[in-house]
């Protein structure tokens, strides 16, 4: 069961009578802070907290999280299901803007992430999914040891605390959801099920796919996941409500005292020194993160030592920044914000690929069908109520449990003309302009397409993912871009002239820079359209408005224009501290060490080398646990070296 508000705040508050406090009181931090810990951790999100957990399990070590946002208050639009989706509070929010998009239609999105205790595990639409077998592969392929499927796997159970028996057997046999038990985790802190409450609408749409020849799978996280399914969330089995990575991995440690989160404290700078007078080829002396900088309320600046090491967990648009800003990225944009240059590496900030989405709405009207339109009033009073006693019902429904990854054989007819203009061009000719054609950048995403082109050739493998709710939206969403984007400081000081951190940071994701990209999305749309065409689909007696009426699919002008016009992101952002050989472009070793350091680890979204076909969560979960137990390992020989009090 969740810990409840009041016996949070009573925690809390007990906490701060003590030198060991776990929260360190935003307003008071020097007070309460050690001179010097043997780990800080920037970022206390899914991965900072995951580490943070593992590493302070060893009582001799001092541990520190540094996290910009606050404790969330359990708002019923945080943990009930039923809500996720329908608004948040804007304070648990980084609001960055994307730069004007010219790939599109020039303007800008919106692209929030989280900016709280638990990062955007707090936000997100709860849906978990690992992706393919074949995808992870891919990682250990582009030079990765250790890093495939099978090198995962642990972590991904590890993490998990899995339920599947709380189902009816009649929805769990009319939905496919025959979970294979052997793939799975029942002992993480990370609960993981169904809700108690399923839309009849999931079937529909299940039989619909059924009746394009496309498979039902039963279990999206066995390592096959190219079909429709249902999918798990990240709730609490017991009371149906949302487990976040601080629900997870925070809570049930709050009485270590060799743990503390400092809230409220963003992070600057890494303190840089050189660790050594060897040179180490090619990246001369080798460099040592000795502590961070950074500011609470009134942008005071204060710093803290390390004994041990930093690890970056700020997500993959600021982890990069903060590198970039403390002397680590390419030399030119140093050059240009006047940053003396501590390591060079072409690759910090490159590589940015995201899941970029577009909803198509086709209304159901079937008389009496019941959906998330009838949670107003009275229904949605009893809803509650029936929430809040039995914890059952329509509360208990995320906004997405029902999803298919299409393969691309299975989505586009085409799909060889598809693949034939992705191989007719250079693999510079896509890439962001000017110094960020670097021949490392370059020589990384030949190699990262040559992988991509064969994925798409595969069944087993999603190419796009249709993301279907209970009023008639069929979202589509390119799993597997072949554009790239990068993320700039815009600033040396990540705080200049008192304004926020994502005003000082440049985000573009080049959406369909690449134009296979937009191709795939049409024939997303394309796809939707002989779904809805369906018997099945049918039976809601969908009503869309244009352009998704277009049943004949000939005008591909309006199709294109929506995409154009409609596009957003999914919120999967990755690649900016890409995993990979320094001479592809690489930012972080295997052991997720920055290249030129001794200390200085990455530990977030941002290592992916390519983004899977899913929802992220479940893999930087899986990440973060693989890379705890390497930190330990790495760290084994050392004595205690901290706290300095």
């Amino acid at each position: 069961m969740d810990i409840s508000s009041f016996q949070l705040l009573l925690l809390i508050s007990n906490c701060f009578l003590s030198v060991h406090a776990l929260f360190l009181p935003p307003g008071n931090t020097t007070e309460h802070m050690y001179s010097s810990y043997d780990y800080i951790i920037v970022g206390g999100g899914v991965a900072g907290l995951v580490v943070a957990n593992r590493l302070s399990e060893n009582s001799s070590v001092t541990v520190l999280v540094l996290e910009a946002g606050e404790l969330d208050n359990s708002e019923a639009r945080i943990t009930v299901p039923g809500f996720v989706g329908h608004g948040y509070n804007p304070a648990y929010v980084w609001n960055f803007t994307t730069a004007p998009q010219e790939f599109l239609d020039n303007s800008s999105r919106p692209y929030c992430q989280g900016h709280v205790i638990g990062g955007s595990s707090i936000i997100n639409g709860l849906v978990a999914t690992r992706g393919s077998l074949a995808e992870y592969d891919a990682w250990e392929a582009l030079g990765n040891p250790g890093w495939n499927w099978r090198g995962l796997l642990p972590y991904f159970k590890k993490s998990e605390n899995f339920t599947a028996n709380d189902i009816e057997r009649e929805a769990a046999n009319s939905l496919h959801i025959r979970p294979e038990i052997s793939q799975h985790g029942f002992s993480g802190p990370l609960q993981i099920g169904y809700p108690r409450f399923f839309y009849h609408q999931s079937g529909n749409f299940l039989r619909g796919l059924s009746e394009l020849g496309m498979p039902i799978i039963n279990d999206p996280n066995a390592g096959t996941s190219a079909g429709g399914m249902m999918v798990p969330s990240t709730i609490s089995a017991g009371n149906q409500s949302r487990m976040d990575s601080r629900r997870a991995y925070l809570d049930n440690v709050m009485n270590r005292p060799n743990l503390h989160i400092a809230s409220e404290q963003t992070v600057t700078r890494i303190q840089i020194e050189t660790s050594s007078n060897q040179q180490i080829p090619p990246f001369g002396y080798r460099k040592r993160a000795h502590g961070v900088e950074f500011a609470g309320s009134g942008n005071y600046r204060q710093s803290v030592a390390c004994t041990r090491e930093v690890i970056l967990a700020a997500g993959a648009i600021i982890s990069p920044v903060l590198l970039q800003v403390s002397g680590i990225g390419p030399v030119p944009l140093l050059r240009e914000l006047n940053i003396t240059m501590e390591v060079s590496l072409p690759g910090v900030g490159n590589n940015l690929q995201d899941h970029a989405m577009v909803g198509a709405f086709y209304n159901y009207t079937e008389p009496g069908l019941y959906s998330t339109r009838n949670l107003t009033g009275d229904v949605l009073q009893q809803a509650q109520e029936e929430y809040n006693i039995n914890r059952t019902g329509p509360l208990t429904a995320p906004l997405i449990s029902t999803v298919a990854f299409p393969s691309l054989r299975s989505l586009a007819p085409n799909w060889p003309s598809i693949i034939q203009s992705i191989n007719a061009t250079s693999p510079e000719h896509y890439l962001p302009p000017g110094t960020n054609r670097h021949p490392h950048l370059i020589a990384g995403f030949d190699r990262q397409r040559e992988i991509l082109l064969g994925l798409f050739e595969r069944t087993d493998v999603g190419a796009l993912e249709i993301l279907a709710d209970s009023i008639g939206t069929l979202t589509v969403s390119i799993q597997r871009p072949f554009s790239r984007g990068f993320v700039r400081a815009a600033s040396s000081d990540l705080l200049a002239n008192n304004t926020s951190l994502a005003s000082n940071i440049r985000l573009d994701p080049r959406y369909c820079a690449n134009p296979a990209d937009c191709s795939i999305l049409l024939a997303g749309l394309h796809f939707n359209n002989r779904l809805i065409s369906t018997t099945a689909m049918q039976q809601l007696i969908p009503s869309p408005s244009p352009p998704w009426d277009n049943t004949t699919d000939r005008d591909e002008t309006a199709l294109l224009e929506a995409i154009h016009q409609n596009l957003a992101t999914e919120f999967h952002p990755c690649g900016t501290t890409a995993m990979l050989p320094f001479e592809l472009g690489g930012v972080v070793d295997a052991h997720l060490v920055v290249y030129g350091t001794d200390n200085l680890r990455v530990v977030d979204a941002g290592i992916m080398p390519i983004i899977p076909a899913a929802h992220l969560q479940a893999a930087v979960y899986a990440i973060a646990e693989k890379a705890a137990d390497m930190i330990k390992q790495d760290n084994s020989a050392l004595g205690h070296r901290g706290p300095d009090a």
